[in-house]
């Protein structure tokens, strides 16, 4: 090669990212804070690269710190031969007013304990992970408590977005042998308003960032669902996204529902699968799919999003008479993963109009003429995703005497 051509290929190449060279592995988060048969059931039946699983959480009480710890299954995590990370989850709260020698000394205590209650358990401890949301004007902070901290592992963080447009991030993130970049549950919605657990341009953004700062990361993606109470004046009151409290009743609340979008990141997934940037070493789910989790995937399809499958999508609406007369109209969902109920139900059919009609479940009527009914899901945010196989009723109409309803059925998303 010439020298000419041999300088331009050299400058065409200079800040390029690596080209990934395996397909990206998956790992996942097992939250749960009390274990039940199902969770070790979970966890039994699982194959990833990693679990991470919370085992302690550190928080202030009247000014002083407590400490919680997790009891997970560690005879089922040891027999799994899978590779552990021990998770402490640090409240925001905790270093609100600074990290003095007592908090430190607290944090250094719990580690070691930590570290110690796993390994004594023959679990195959890898990592440690802090899961602190720390506050931007505290960062420089958080990478001096880091370099005081002693483990037998490596001690790895999780990441905000919003700090790799900090200039102290890169040398807390270079403190670590790798951190795990969070991209959900970033924004919480107004009432009324509908926001996602995710933004997939504001996803790819934050890698893009991320790649930038030269340090090894992964990157956290959703699974469950999340429950947004507010009061009557649209404040946030409580936010719901592990369990519901038992009697939780959402017909009598102002609320919004956010959702995981599994054919979006299914989608994401076979992108990343073949061309993730080289640094980012894997992705975590958050979180494990249990059977008794109400706010999460059904087991099965986690496997299937990150492999990065192509989800096929499926409704089926039909009009179905009741014996007192009236014509209901079912939506049934088939699709492979749960998905938003259609926004307008449009209903056609030959003849008059209808004597009567109502919307149920969050339908109302916009339109009514001659031979047509339409039906508009009035408050989106409001409806979890339906599951594969569910179905409901949206509305009913009453014809006039000898007419039929469902000649056609038109959803629209």
């Amino acid at each position: 090669m010439r020298p000419l051509l041999l300088l331009i290929a050299m400058l065409a190449g200079c800040g390029r990212e690596e080209a990934r060279q395996a397909p990206l592995p998956s790992q996942v988060y097992v939250w749960q804070r009390s274990w039940k048969p199902e969770v070790s059931a979970a966890v039994r039946s699982a194959r990833w690269d990693a679990m991470h699983v919370l085992a302690a959480e550190l928080s202030m009480r009247k000014g002083k710190p407590e400490t919680t710890v997790i009891a997970p299954d560690c005879q089922v995590l040891a027999e799994s031969g899978m590779n552990v990370g021990a998770v402490l989850r640090v409240h925001a709260s905790v270093g609100k007013g600074g990290w003095n020698d007592a908090l430190t000394q607290e944090l250094q205590r719990l580690c070691t304990d930590t570290v110690a209650r796993f390994k004594t358990e023959g679990v195959r401890l890898t990592e440690l992970q802090l899961d602190y949301d720390c506050a931007e004007s505290r960062l420089p902070e958080y990478a001096r408590l880091l370099g005081v901290l002693q483990t037998d592992v490596p001690l790895c963080i999780t990441a905000l977005p919003a700090w790799l447009r900090q200039d102290a991030a890169r040398d807390l993130l270079k403190r670590a042998p790798g951190y795990v970049l969070q991209v959900h549950s970033l924004h919480l919605p107004r009432q009324g308003g509908v926001i996602g657990l995710m933004d997939m341009k504001e996803t790819r953004e934050a890698v893009r960032r991320a790649v930038a700062m030269g340090v090894p990361f992964r990157v956290a993606l959703p699974t469950y669902s999340c429950i947004v109470e507010f009061d009557d004046g649209g404040q946030i009151r409580d936010i719901h996204g592990e369990d519901l409290p038992a009697g939780f009743a959402v017909g009598a609340r102002h609320y919004a529902v956010l959702d995981s979008d599994a054919y979006a990141l299914s989608a994401l997934m076979a992108d990343w699968r073949a061309h993730a940037p080289g640094l980012m070493q894997s992705v975590i789910w958050y979180r494990l799919p249990v059977s008794s989790d109400r706010l999460n995937w059904p087991p099965g399809l986690l496997e299937r999003v990150a492999r990065g499958d192509t989800l096929q999508r499926g409704w089926e609406a039909a009009a179905r008479l009741t014996p007192e007369g009236h014509h209901e109209i079912i939506l049934l969902q088939k699709g492979e993963a749960p998905d938003d109920l259609p926004r307008e139900v449009q209903v056609s059919w030959t003849g008059a109009a209808a004597e009567a009609s109502d919307g149920l479940r969050g339908y109302v009527v916009q339109q009514q003429a001659p031979g047509h009914l339409t039906l508009r899901l009035a408050h989106p945010s409001y409806f979890a995703r339906l599951r594969s196989g569910q179905q409901i009723t949206a509305g009913w109409l009453r014809l006039p005497e000898g007419q039929t309803a469902g000649q056609h059925i038109r959803l629209i998303r």
